[in-house]
């Protein structure tokens, strides 16, 4: 290894400064009013006020994990697990499957991950029926977990897996709603933009940053950056010679097109802790198009999602089934806590339902201000935070009972698995792929 480091420092030395800049700096054209929106939407908070003894909490804490094994015939051998965590009662779940995939190693990757969080809201939504009525706590983001596109999976024999998955969405959310249950998700480091793209769209109003170009020519310069991006650079071009005056958009459209997260923005501006105003948040402009299309369309959406599957009259009848529920997915009310300076922030959702508000997650174009209280939330918040090392107690004891250790997939999960076929399966039989 030494051999390299002379390699190493050149890199070092060369690329330091620009890796600081990276790192901490915003365009400094747009610094001043990005600090200054950010002052307005950001709210001084101490959670110490808000903490509760844990005991006055009913609280059912979930979280999954899972390991896989690559073998060199092409098959993946896989186990995925969750478990929730209340005062006095367990939940368990577990898939263990041999499959073969399409694609390269990440769309096995994204599989795995969304079979985690299946299991996760399958648990949880499996609690509810049993009779718990308290808070769930899901470790991660709830709209991220509603904001996958339906489409046939990469696993031959699990093709139809999406439409498994959104109809226990549609189950937790009805049962949860039903027995006024509050869901609330916690992710730690999320590298979401929803408070950034917020912030920006708040910047245009400004004459220095619009120029004379009118506010609706803005709005659609800043949608089409959101998701056709080559087009929004023609439009601006197209702006350029129409108007005299274009004010900062060009800086405000190279800002849309970085991908800098929300944590960049906290990192740089917060002085104390807080949090960012919640927002009810939609859809993905892809993701609209294809509710749109669910919605006019059904069984055209099924052809062009599924086409191994599209063949099966019974997939086709049962998929429309579940699709016809997706138009009342709820918006998702999310905001960044910081409870210490020291920390990173931390992100979280609720389903608006959750908190008073019925608004459904395709009404919403680009995020809109909760204005509903939150005090139930701060405290669980504050109650469950225990320093720099335990963003929430509960999600952390459940994340130490239900992580899959190597050790123990390989020498029960897969050993079990390799009497099951019939085989023995050494070193040069694995294929050493590892799934992040």
């Amino acid at each position: 290894m030494s051999k390299f480091y002379d390699l190493f420092a050149k890199e070092l030395r060369s690329k330091r400064d620009k890796w600081k800049k990276r790192y901490h700096s915003l365009p400094n054209t747009l610094e001043k009013f990005l600090r200054g929106k950010f002052n307005k939407f950001w709210k001084p908070v101490n959670l110490k006020d808000y903490e509760r003894n844990p005991k006055e909490f009913n609280i059912l804490a979930v979280d999954s994990s899972y390991q896989a094994e690559s073998l060199k015939n092409g098959g993946i051998f896989y186990a995925v697990r969750a478990l929730g965590i209340s005062k006095d009662k367990e939940y368990r779940d577990l898939i263990v499957d041999f499959d073969y995939a399409d694609g390269p190693v990440h769309n096995v990757t994204h599989f795995l991950q969304r079979k985690m969080e299946y299991l996760e809201i399958k648990v949880a939504a499996d609690a509810i029926f049993d009779g718990f009525n308290g808070t769930i706590l899901i470790d991660g983001s709830i709209y991220g977990r509603i904001s996958h596109l339906i489409e046939e999976g990469p696993m031959s024999n699990d093709r139809g897996f999406f439409i498994e998955y959104y109809k226990e969405v549609m189950r937790l959310f009805k049962l949860a709603k039903e027995n006024e249950v509050l869901l609330v998700g916690i992710s730690k480091e999320s590298r979401s933009r929803f408070f950034r793209d917020f912030l920006v769209k708040n910047l245009v109003s400004l004459d220095e940053i619009r120029g004379d170009v009118p506010l609706n020519e803005v709005f659609h310069l800043l949608s089409l950056a959101l998701d056709q991006k080559r087009k929004a650079i023609k439009i601006l071009d197209s702006l350029r010679r129409q108007y005299e005056n274009i004010g900062l958009l060009d800086e405000v459209l190279k800002e849309l097109l970085t991908p800098r997260p929300d944590y960049q923005l906290i990192d740089k501006f917060a002085q104390q802790p807080g949090y960012t105003i919640p927002l009810l948040l939609g859809p993905s402009a892809r993701w609209l198009r294809g509710i749109e299309q669910i919605e006019k369309d059904p069984e055209g959406y099924i052809e062009s999602h599924f086409p191994t599957l599209f063949s099966d009259p019974n997939f086709v009848s049962y998929a429309k089934v579940i699709l016809k529920t997706i138009p009342d997915l709820p918006s998702i009310i999310s905001m960044h806590v910081l409870p210490d300076v020291n920390d990173s922030p931390l992100r979280i959702d609720i389903p608006a339902f959750c908190l008073g508000n019925d608004v459904k997650l395709k009404e919403i174009g680009w995020p809109e201000p909760f204005t509903g209280t939150l005090d139930q939330i701060f405290e669980i918040i504050a109650t469950g935070y225990g320093g720099l090392e335990f963003y929430n107690i509960w999600l952390w004891k459940v994340d130490r009972e239900v992580k899959f250790h190597r050790h123990e997939f390989d020498e029960l999960y897969f050993s079990k698995f390799k009497e099951a076929i019939g085989v023995e399966i050494n070193a040069r039989d694995y294929r050493r792929v590892r799934f992040l």
